[in-house]
């Protein structure tokens, strides 16, 4: 792995968002469309977790995502951030908050 700068890293925006929606992506078996709360806007977000979490277990959840990733068309709909998550035994796990705050929350 390679190393990056603190001022580097400092450049990533982590930020807490709220899921309002989820859809399953046509055509996909693993992409969701998911919308999100970012406190200023809303943004969408193709999340290849479909395998993992009904749509109706990921709505109100807040999660951690990277706000300033340069948007990439998936599935033909613009991604406008990316979840973070972790595996535990081939599982995906989406990182959350201990406790409920604002959406928009700068993660530092």
């Amino acid at each position: 792995m390679e190393n990056i700068s603190f001022e580097e890293f400092k450049k990533i925006d982590l930020r807490m968002a709220k899921i309002l929606s989820v859809e399953k992506v046509e055509d996909s078996n693993k992409l969701l469309k998911i919308e999100v709360d970012v406190g200023t806007e809303k943004r969408i977000v193709i999340s290849g977790v479909a395998e993992f979490y009904k749509e109706e277990d990921l709505v109100g959840k807040e999660v951690i995502i990277v706000l300033n990733l340069e948007p990439k068309v998936i599935f033909g709909i613009e991604s406008h951030g990316m979840l973070l998550f972790t595996k535990k035994e081939g599982r995906a796990i989406i990182l959350t908050g201990e406790e409920e705050v604002a959406p928009g929350s700068i993660i530092s």
